[in-house]
């Protein structure tokens, strides 16, 4: 398969590497990591995918990478992080309130929602550390929060679970002093990505 990165033909550094998706990614990761650079897109004979479906591959012709600086890629994904931090706030409030009320109606939807957009902003803020190469000690507590954060999140999956879900409301409320913190990290992180050169 013939590789572009931007345009540009890239040659692996051997033979064993070609034939190996996963040695081929991490070592266009690491070549454009040198560069500042990060991948956005990847697209094989016209069909674009993530690198899961890369990963999976058993044949294509021409792979093209479309990469972007990791700078940008990062300051934009936090910022998005920030702007999503009341919407998610809000729901979390929403749905406990509405528990109270005995407004049980769509319980497992406003769930799943919820669930899927606190693991993004998770995922938002821990790759985001990775990329800005951001020790753990640079941000304190960051483990423990998450660690709570996950406890919560147990707590009110085992409560809808079992069928009580007024209890819900209670675990759904716990969660947001998390947030706030997970909320103070992603600040701290945009902050060092600006900072970055």
């Amino acid at each position: 398969m013939k590789i572009f990165i931007d345009g540009e033909p890239f040659t692996p550094s051997s033979p064993e590497v070609s034939e190996s998706k996963r040695q081929l990614l991490d070592e266009i990761d690491g070549e454009i990591l040198k560069k500042g650079l990060t991948y956005t897109t990847i697209t094989v004979d016209g069909v674009e995918m993530d690198s899961s479906a890369f990963l999976l591959l058993r044949k294509g012709r021409e792979a093209h990478f479309k990469t972007c600086e990791v700078k940008s890629l990062v300051l934009e994904s936090l910022q998005e992080a920030i702007n999503y931090l009341p919407r998610l706030s809000g729901g979390i409030q929403n749905i406990a309130s509405g528990l109270e009320r005995k407004e049980n109606e769509n319980i497992s939807e406003q769930l799943i929602n919820f669930a899927e957009g606190l693991d993004w902003l998770v995922s938002v803020m821990q790759k985001s550390q990775l990329l800005l190469l951001v020790k753990d000690s640079e941000l304190p507590g960051k483990e423990e929060t998450v660690a709570k954060l996950n406890k919560s999140l147990k707590s009110v999956s085992e409560c809808f679970e079992n069928g009580r879900i007024m209890e819900i409301s209670f675990h759904m409320r716990q969660i947001l002093p998390e947030l706030k913190a997970i909320s103070d990290y992603i600040v701290q992180l945009l902050e060092i990505a600006q900072l970055k050169k």
